[in-house]
Parts: structure tokens; sequence; C-alpha cells
């Protein structure tokens, strides 16, 4: 059985969101932030030493890291490959290329959120102008694409819904109006409007 530790407020919904759409039976543990800190509470220490959300449990096996989980999740459970595409494509390579920016996603989010916050000195400008980078690549690539890489929803979806809806709150998203546009599109689907039934949580980024 699979089990999920779920953190409000975190790419945690990005994870339900993929076991929704893959149609698997799971079980969810709910945490919430900490209101004084907005951090995730000890308890999630307990399923994992690196302390963070999600943590995905599937029989014995334990896994942090929300790439990993993805990936994990196609591997094991996408056996039409519906959210996969074919080994040896463009469109594979593709697929991995997107997960890995997701993840330079959340570094360039932190630092745009924390060059608000804080005085960069000379790697102001730098940190401030990460959000934009990305974003604008996205944009771009999105140009003509029902999704990241194509026609097809994949892996790299799921991957990039939470960074592009967390770094939508440092940018004008009017400059980006196919982004908009993707993440709309993401958050209409029926499988992903069912994780706030199964969680009781729904993403509220705009303080985060």
């Amino acid at each position: 059985m699979i089990k999920l530790h779920y953190l409000n407020n975190s790419c945690s919904h990005r994870i339900a969101w993929l076991l929704e759409e893959l149609g698997v039976d799971y079980d969810v543990a709910v945490y919430r932030r900490l209101p004084e800190t907005n951090l995730a509470p000890d308890e999630l220490k307990v399923q994992h030493p690196l302390g963070k959300a999600p943590v995905l449990q599937d029989g014995t096996l334990t896994l942090a890291e929300g790439n990993a989980m993805i990936l994990h999740l196609l591997d094991r459970y996408d056996d039409e490959c519906r959210f996969t595409p074919e080994a040896q494509t463009d469109a594979y390579s593709e697929f991995v290329y997107w997960l890995s920016v997701s993840a330079s996603m959340f570094s360039a989010n932190l630092l745009g959120m924390m060059a608000e916050k804080f005085d960069f000195g000379p790697y102001g400008d730098y940190a401030a102008g990460q959000v934009a980078l990305y974003f604008n690549h996205v944009e771009q690539t999105l140009n003509g694409r029902t999704w990241i890489v194509g026609e097809q929803l994949t892996g790299a979806d799921f991957a990039l819904s939470f960074p592009l809806q967390w770094g939508l709150n440092q940018v004008n998203p009017a400059d980006y109006p196919n982004i908009v546009r993707y993440v709309k599109q993401i958050e209409s689907r029926p499988a992903y409007q069912k994780v706030a039934e199964k969680t009781g949580c729904a993403l509220e980024l705009g303080g985060f």
C-alpha cells in the first residue's frame, strides 16, 4: 500500500495529483506548517531524516525528493505509458530535461523570495532575476504546445506544476500568458481537484 506524507502548501500537492491521475490507491497523512515559522513540523523527521515533505512510502520503500517519487510512480504504475514518453526519443530526452529544470526552479524561486527580504549586495540583481530567467524559458517553450513536452501530459508537467504556481507570485502574470494558461489547465483537471478533497488542503501560495 502506498502512503503519502503530505505537507500543506508544498510540492506534496503534485505527487498527490500524479497518484490521482494514475488511479492508484493510497493513504495520505496530512501535516500542517507551523504558523510561527511556516516550516514543516518535526513529526516529518520521523518519516525521513531530511524532515521535508513529501515523503512517499511504497511497501518497504521510503522516498523523499519529488522527482524521484515521480519517476518511481511512473516506473511502477504507468503501465500504459500515459505520462511517460517512449524511450530513446527526443520527447523522452525533453521529459528528463524538464524534470531537471523543475528542480532548478525551486532554487530560483527561493532566491527570488529571499532577494525581496534581504540585501544580497552585489548578488542582489542576480538573485532577483532568476525567477524571470526560468519563467521566460518555460513561456517560450509552451508557445504552441499543450504540455511542456508537446501534446502528451508527462511526468515533467507534474514536476513543473508547483514551482510555476509558486513563482507566479513573484512575477507579473500578464507577462506570461502561456504559463497562466498552462497552470489553469493543470488546476482544472478532475484528478488535480480531487487532491483538495482527499487532503482537505488547497494550495494557497500567496504568502509563501
